[in-house]
């Protein structure tokens, strides 16, 4: 690629910066491996004495698997928690005890809970129904029932041969990305330099529309201030910030 010709009439900014998309990349670090799914798990006050935090937690990230990985928290990850986490998905798992109801079938020698199961698509943002799952313990002794604070293997066993039966479907994530007119390889403040599959002309707007995985967000717009082959500067409008990866099309 001969890019120095044609550089001599740019603007010194532009030109700098076109002059390091045309230089060879040095290999960027290697950053951790991608998380496909980030458990939260909580227990509730109710269960506390009778469920330890760092066996649901085990719990919960054995259940969901695919490289799960759990921390305690209340709440299900927002977005940005997502790609902080590197997450296709994020999951809220939860667990109470179950209040003991008249009439239904239920052993006094027993600890009841519930399960719930918030899922996330990191990419897509869609959140599921809540899963709720009945579970209980292995049966307790009389000493276990007196003072309401299980030992661990009262639970482990049982609890995961009921989530066995109940497993956590997580809707797939797949996503076309968008047909676009070029992609950000370099970002400079407001500046740009964009590779182009089509072609463009001075002063054309350009819409930025997704990131670099595709994923559509708020398009925002930058117009074209320097051409140089399949290469191109453009200045972005108003108080965005675009990414190196992101999609651009043709305004319309």
């Amino acid at each position: 690629m001969r890019l120095v010709p044609v550089i001599l009439s740019l603007s010194k900014g532009a030109a700098a910066l076109l002059l390091a998309a045309a230089a060879p990349a040095a290999a960027a670090p290697l950053g951790p491996a991608p998380t496909a799914v980030l458990v939260v798990a909580d227990v509730g006050e109710n269960a506390r004495r009778s469920m330890p935090a760092a066996l649901w937690r085990k719990l919960a990230a054995d259940y969901v698997g695919r490289s799960a990985s759990a921390e305690d928290g209340t709440a299900l990850p927002d977005d940005a928690r997502c790609r902080s986490a590197n997450a296709q998905y994020a999951v809220l798992a939860t667990f109470d005890r179950a209040t003991r109801l008249p009439g239904l079938a239920q052993d006094t020698d027993r600890a009841y809970g519930i399960a719930r199961f918030t899922v996330r698509n990191c990419v897509t943002g869609t959140v599921s129904p809540t899963k709720t799952v009945r579970v209980e313990s292995e049966p307790l002794s009389t000493s276990d029932r007196r003072e309401d604070e299980l030992p661990a293997a009262a639970w482990e066993r049982a609890v995961r041969a009921t989530l066995a039966r109940e497993p956590l479907l997580l809707t797939p994530v797949v996503h076309e990305p968008p047909a676009a007119t070029a992609r950000v390889i370099r970002v400079d403040s407001d500046l740009v330099v964009l590779q182009i599959s089509g072609s463009v002309s001075m002063n054309q707007v350009l819409r930025d529309i997704a990131d670099g995985s595709g994923k559509l967000h708020a398009p925002f717009e930058m117009v074209v201030v320097e051409l140089a082959g399949k290469y191109v500067v453009a200045h972005i409008t108003g108080n965005h910030a675009a990414r190196v990866g992101d999609y651009v099309e043709a305004a319309q």
